[in-house]
């Protein structure tokens, strides 16, 4: 049985509006243009009614489909949300205003509004912004998923459902989970900048579930990137074969020793050990707040010589990669340690003026409805010289971690805890018995600094989500190589 799911919070209108601009390319006198572009030209109007030495409106929109299949049933759900937010800059910082609504009569008073608004950040002690810029760019894609029927779609979750399904007569269910979304945001400013992106993420899931006797586990198998359709045509019998392999493998998995020890780290769980100790504590809001406590060891020793990260909303694919941050700074490729020195912390425009320091194209918004804040894009560590064989071979005895399921860290405090779903004993060189959940836990500046192997191969970057605090959620990459350090195994 299909069950259908759909939910519009706002219709998708479009308006001929001959205010627009050529900027885009679009001729004037055209019969019908798009709710973007009708909403950038009144946007561009309206900054003008603002007398303050800044001003910008972002639009967004954004659309989702979602199809989930197991054995009790199959799921379809859609929906799209869109809005508007100004923000200008007073005397005495930033002031915001933000609707769901587009129309030029709710723009003008959300605009007329920031003149009485009381600032709510005072990091700031002046104005610094990025060029101006003009750019119109739609991510490529090698299949385009809206040009994909549904029906096709459902047929291919079908298909992959029961390819792993009928793999071994002790698979007990399997989770396909797929997701499109298309993000739409354009972003125009008083002082030139007039830009619209497209960006489309598209990912699948599988999660096979297996039992034996009165034994039950399960792994998983993800991909996805701001890429179309072609995430799930490239998704090979072979990748579904492994990771039933690897499920029934977990079915004779036994606890992980505990305590200090050697652990072997995959390219995700390196990812995510990235994201957790260099993420949220690089972020520069948290600094001037008080609440890094990375926020004096800018130019200082804070990894092992072997280690370098990066933070990089540029890289082609990444689930975290746009073309522009919602500052309007181009996206880029950032540094944050360099062989175990602290380089770099991520800004934005209000903590580059406070800091004197260079813009990071990281400030980002879940959606027009919501703040602006510094946040992470795709964060990864750059490989070693390594073969995955080679520090296996090496590793007396220890632990190797695979499939992250989550971080969690205390910028502050410098804290941090790290799981996997499974892992592997490592014995005299050699992995021996298969591990249930791994939780890896320590202080950063310790586990980076234990960091004394990285390989060459393995290189992946995996799609995850991020949230500010417990709300902002936004699309990040995280990944790497192979790593082997020491660290607390809980």
């Amino acid at each position: 049985m299909v069950r259908v799911i759909f939910r519009l919070e706002r219709a998708v209108w479009s308006a001929f509006n001959p205010r627009l601009p050529l900027a885009l390319g679009i001729v004037v006198g055209m019969p019908e243009l798009s709710e973007s572009d009708r909403v950038m030209g009144d946007i561009q109007q309206t900054l003008k009614r603002i007398n303050l030495a800044y001003s910008d409106g972002l639009y967004d929109s954004q659309s989702q489909l979602l199809i989930r299949k197991n054995k009790d049933r199959e799921t379809i759900g859609s929906g799209s949300i869109q809005g508007v937010s100004f923000r200008a800059f007073t005397d005495n910082g930033w002031v915001y205003s933000e609707s769901n609504r587009t129309d030029i009569q709710t723009m003008r008073k959300l605009a007329l509004s920031l003149n009485g608004k009381r600032a709510g950040s005072k990091a700031k002690a002046s104005l610094f912004l990025p060029e101006p810029i003009k750019l119109d760019v739609k991510t490529p894609v090698d299949v385009d998923s809206g040009e994909v029927a549904l029906e096709d779609k459902l047929q291919r979750i079908r298909e992959l459902y029961n390819l792993a399904k009928e793999m071994d007569t002790r698979v007990l269910d399997v989770q396909v989970y797929y997701s499109e979304i298309e993000l739409e945001r354009a972003l125009v400013s008083s002082h030139g900048t007039f830009a619209r992106q497209r960006i489309p993420r598209t990912r699948i899931s599988m999660q096979i579930i297996v039992k034996e006797n009165d034994v039950t586990d399960y792994d998983l198998l993800s991909s996805g990137g701001t890429m179309g359709y072609e995430v799930v045509k490239n998704l090979t019998e072979e990748m579904v074969k492994e990771t039933v392999q690897g499920a029934l493998v977990q079915l004779k998995a036994v606890s992980p020793p505990t305590g200090p020890q050697q652990v072997i780290v995959d390219p995700g769980t390196v990812g995510t050990v990235c994201h957790e100790s260099f993420g949220h504590g690089l972020e520069a809001d948290q600094a001037i707040r008080g609440r890094s406590y990375l926020k004096d060891l800018l130019g200082k020793k804070v990894a092992s010589d072997i280690v370098t990260i990066y933070e990089d909303s540029s890289f082609k694919g990444g689930w975290g990669s746009y073309e522009f941050d919602d500052d309007g700074a181009p996206a880029k490729k950032n540094t944050l340690v360099e062989k175990g020195m602290l380089v770099s912390f991520l800004h934005d425009v209000e903590t580059s003026a406070a800091m004197n320091a260079q813009l990071t194209a990281s400030s980002r918004t879940q959606n027009a409805l919501r703040r602006r804040y510094i946040r992470m894009s795709n964060t990864y560590a750059k490989p070693g010289d390594w073969s995955i064989d080679e520090i296996v071979k090496e590793t007396k005895n220890g632990i190797m971690m695979m499939r992250w399921q989550y971080g969690i860290e205390d910028p502050l405090g410098g804290g941090m805890q790290v799981s996997a779903k499974k892992g592997f004993l490592i014995e005299n060189g050699e992995k021996t018995k298969p591990l249930k959940s791994v939780t890896l836990t320590g202080r950063v500046l310790e586990v980076l600094g234990n960091v004394d192997a990285i390989s060459k191969e393995g290189f992946a970057i995996d799609p995850g989500t991020c949230g500010k605090g417990t709300e902002d959620y936004v699309p990040v990459g995280a990944g790497g190589t192979w790593w082997r350090t020491k660290a607390v195994i809980a």
